[in-house]
């Protein structure tokens, strides 16, 4: 898979991204010339290792702004107060191959959902949306149409979001999509959505959010996942997809 290219807005709102991480001071994101990322610089205050704040700093990006970055180009420079406020020398973290597997500190179930691409199509009469995702190396779509203009069309892609997960799910259950909506928060946006899972005569209601990313049906993606990665993740995966061509 060849690197992604970044514009410049994408790359200033993932340094100021990261620089809203716990015990992150500073972030600055170097590019070459046809914006492929080759250098993440990072001061940190915290007193986590090093290594530490590079996951943090590669699982942020990953998730909120849909920036894949290889955690060798992560640079972290531990700035420790107690010496005389000098910084230590910057260390390129290797993280070991034992624990890559975690994105976050706080997920329990390593087969999250994965985003691949998504694709918004408005005509005069409808809305159609295209998301792609993957699970434990299983890449699938989901497909939604909406011939009510009155609805956002990030409802659209919240649908199309919710089918890619059933497709990669065994078990036989209802995912509902119940709300989205953007909001500000402080000096940022965000999109919130509510999601309903429907198993026999159970209903269980999960919502999810996530940070505009530069993307708005990106966004709505990963706001979705965060509705139900974590709930899914007790759910039995699909080994196999076969598709029929009719």
């Amino acid at each position: 898979m060849s690197e992604q290219r970044y514009p410049p807005d994408v790359i200033e709102r993932a340094e100021a991204l990261v620089s809203r991480i716990q015990g992150v001071s500073s972030c600055r994101i170097s590019t070459d010339e046809t914006g492929k990322i080759t250098e993440i610089h990072v001061v940190a205050t915290s007193q986590k290792a090093p290594k530490f704040v590079a996951r943090d700093v590669e699982s942020c990006l990953k998730a909120m702004a849909g920036i894949q970055v290889d955690h060798r180009k992560i640079g972290v420079v531990v700035f420790d107060s107690d010496e005389d406020e000098q910084p230590q020398e910057p260390v390129t973290t290797e993280v070991p191959a034992e624990e890559e597997v975690m994105e976050f500190p706080v997920e329990e179930f390593p087969s999250r959902f994965e985003f691949r691409s998504v694709n918004l199509f408005i005509s005069q009469n409808s809305v159609q949306a295209e998301v792609e995702l993957a699970r434990d190396g299983i890449e699938v779509f989901g497909g939604a149409k909406n011939t009510n203009m009155s609805l956002s069309p990030m409802w659209t892609v919240g649908e199309a979001t919710l089918k890619a997960v059933g497709e990669l799910l065994e078990e036989e259950l209802n995912l509902c999509l119940a709300e989205v909506r953007e909001i500000p928060l402080g000096e940022l946006t965000a999109i919130l959505v509510r999601v309903d899972i429907l198993r026999n005569r159970e209903r269980k209601r999960l919502a999810g959010c996530s940070l505009f990313s530069g993307n708005t049906n990106q966004t709505v993606v990963f706001a979705t996942l965060d509705a139900v990665n974590r709930v899914l993740g007790k759910l039995n995966p699909r080994k196999s997809i076969e598709y029929r061509i009719k």
